[in-house]
């Protein structure tokens, strides 16, 4: 793919993540705990990690990040969307590099979903200096499984959309 093509798929896949993220807030999650949310930004991110380098997968990730942070839950979020985003984005690119042949894009979806809680959780105790936060993880890594499960079928249609129609070519 040549440079400004790449651009162009670049602020293509970042403004649907942004957009994706903003309109997720009005989609009620059945079950009222703080912290649980579908992540529908990762679909995009997922795609990204298909379809591009590793270095664009991160840019759209901290671009959505920031973006959405300002615009909607504040810039006291950021350093929690950030590091789920990175954590996540990179354990997904590693699994589908590396290690495609033993998890599909479901549970790519579904590692990233638990490593993004994992990493959020890690940065309240940090941030809190309070380990108590701990006893939440096992409601968000359940929350996880069901949420990454949900991301990574709607991404799995998605990219075999975008293969059957030639869009864009895998990145191997």
């Amino acid at each position: 793919m040549n440079k400004s093509r790449r651009r162009a798929v670049n602020i293509i896949l970042v403004l649907n993540a942004i957009l994706i993220s903003l309109l997720e807030a009005y989609i009620p999650v059945p079950v009222p705990l703080p912290g649980v949310k579908l992540g529908m930004g990762n679909i995009v991110t997922i795609i990204a990690i298909v379809f591009l380098d590793l270095k664009d997968v991160f840019f759209i990730v901290i671009v959505r990040c920031f973006v959405v942070a300002v615009l909607s839950k504040g810039i006291i979020v950021l350093v929690f969307s950030l590091t789920g985003g990175i954590l996540s984005a990179f354990l997904m690119w590693l699994l589908y590099k590396k290690l495609h042949n033993f998890f599909s894009i479901r549970g790519i979806s579904i590692a990233g979903a638990i490593i993004h809680n994992i990493g959020q959780v890690l940065v309240a105790s940090i941030i809190l200096n309070e380990s108590i936060v701990m006893y939440y993880l096992p409601v968000l890594l359940i929350s996880s499984i069901i949420t990454g499960f949900i991301t990574g079928s709607i991404a799995d249609i998605v990219i075999c959309e975008i293969r059957k129609r030639g869009i864009l070519s895998d990145k191997n």
